[in-house]
């Protein structure tokens, strides 16, 4: 079992409350021990590979598209003996029933063959092997990107890429919660629980973190700001005033999400499933 003190410590310092709830979410549901082997498909710059190997012994890899997200998952998992592997979820490069449990987490919505991507996940895992997923729900909070919510809604389409796409920002699709069930489904998986992560949020939220997100790599902050800002940084103790007062005002909104009702909108829809 995980040190929960210890987890809420290596996720301090993550600016992106929805992250945060993903990052707690998902490590907590995949009940890690140290005899365990854990694939995180779609792993981008390594946060949870990171996370994982700090509070535990298990065996760990990622594997992801882009080279670029690879470079720095290599940087911040540096001596933590985490294989990397660049390609297409359509196509892993392991054996079957290689992994004990694997996760993605918003990575399906950018693939074309979703499907097929599901059935390659069911192979490489081994049988009774747990799978978790988050995706962006389609039933995703006004406040979250409230143009698309109302061009959806009142004129049926959405704004599908640049700055003001929000939510569909490089998706492909979103989902809804019966979408994604019968897609695991279909794929050879049982669905064990569904949850609903982040009703409140700030106006605008996904449009203003992708923003900073540019803001804080384009080098145009004080250093000391940037650094304090890092959401691999395990503390708070650096954080400058301006930045830990923000971080107040975001974990005192998304303290309401702890009791999230099952029915309310929210920005991302997390699946349970095991390989019978």
């Amino acid at each position: 079992m995980i040190n929960l003190n210890k987890l809420e410590s290596l996720s301090a310092n993550i600016g992106d409350m929805a992250l945060k709830r993903r990052v707690l979410s998902i490590v907590k549901g995949l009940d890690i021990n140290n005899s365990d082997s854990i694939l995180d498909c779609g792993c981008g710059d390594g946060l949870y590979l990171k996370i994982i190997k700090e509070l535990s012994g298990a065996a760990v890899s990622g594997f992801d598209l882009n080279g670029e997200s690879l470079r720095l998952a290599r940087g911040y998992t540096k001596d933590m003996g985490v294989p990397l592997v660049q390609g297409r979820i359509g196509e892993l490069p392991y054996k079957d029933n290689s992994f004990g449990k694997i996760f993605s987490t918003e990575v399906l919505e950018h693939i074309e063959d979703d499907l097929g991507a599901l059935k390659e996940t069911l192979r490489v895992l081994k049988p009774g092997g747990r799978l978790i997923i988050t995706v962006p729900n389609h039933n995703y909070p006004f406040l979250w990107d409230p143009l698309n919510w109302i061009l959806e809604r009142y004129l049926g389409k959405h704004i599908k890429s640049g700055f003001w796409a929000g939510i569909w920002n490089m998706h492909l699709r979103l989902y809804y919660r019966e979408e994604i069930e019968a897609l695991i489904k279909r794929a050879g998986f049982k669905v064990r629980a569904v949850e609903f992560l982040t009703h409140y949020c700030v106006p605008f939220n996904h449009i203003i973190l992708y923003g900073l997100k540019k803001l804080f790599v384009s080098g145009l902050l004080p250093e000391n700001m940037s650094n304090t800002a890092d959401k691999f940084s395990a503390s708070k103790d650096r954080q400058s005033g301006l930045i830990r007062l923000g971080y107040k005002i975001l974990e005192f909104i998304d303290r309401g999400n702890d009791a999230q009702d099952k029915e309310r909108s929210c920005a991302a829809i997390l699946v349970k499933a095991v390989k019978e």
